[in-house]
């Protein structure tokens, strides 16, 4: 390596931009007026109580939603009352407590053994899970209490889903989820 001779070229001295540019115009994608107006509310938070009831309600009336703004706004409150949480709560409340004042190790037991009774019935499975979903999703429980508690519901939930899904018939599929078809396909 001594032997070659070094490159002519030197880097440069100023700082390396990592990642994305900061973004200082509204994002053309979504409803503006809706998520500023949202961005408002929830920087306007400053007590966890408050912040844990608009979260709690937001999930109580749009949960289910799917469109880009309904899912901007939660991933918002969720964000304030991720930052107000760390700022009112200890490390063992933190850790396993919930924001509805439940222990969240208490919770996970309860709802595992809810699945347990609820065997094979998928139909109720599914009903714990969105519940489970809906109600505990982080940051109202820890992370670390809430993953495990949800990856053993949804594995028994896609267990008990493929038992004999295959030897219905479409028509009772569909009857099973209240699909309600609109144009059937063409029989040629």
């Amino acid at each position: 390596m001594a032997d070659q001779p070094r490159s002519g070229r030197r880097r440069s001295r100023e700082p390396e931009s990592v990642g994305a540019d900061f973004r200082l115009e509204p994002s053309p994608y979504g409803d503006s007026a809706l998520r500023s107006e949202w961005a408002a509310r929830a920087d306007a938070l400053t007590t966890l109580d408050e912040a844990v009831a608009t979260l709690m309600k937001w999930r109580t009336d749009f949960w289910g939603r799917e469109d880009q703004d309904s899912l901007w706004i939660e991933a918002r409150l969720e964000e304030r009352v991720a930052v107000l949480r760390l700022q009112s709560m200890s490390d063992e409340e933190f850790r396993t407590r919930t924001l509805t004042g439940e222990c969240a190790r208490e919770v996970c037991a309860n709802v595992a053994e809810r699945a347990a009774v609820a065997g094979t019935d998928y139909q109720e499975l599914e009903r714990i899970n969105d519940e489970f979903r809906s109600r505990y999703k982080p940051p109202v429980m820890p992370t670390n209490l809430f993953l495990p508690a949800e990856r053993d519901l949804a594995e028994k939930l896609m267990t008990s889903r493929t038992v004999d899904w295959y030897g219905k018939s479409l028509e009772e599929l569909r009857a099973e989820r209240g699909v309600v078809v609109h144009a059937a396909p063409s029989q040629d």
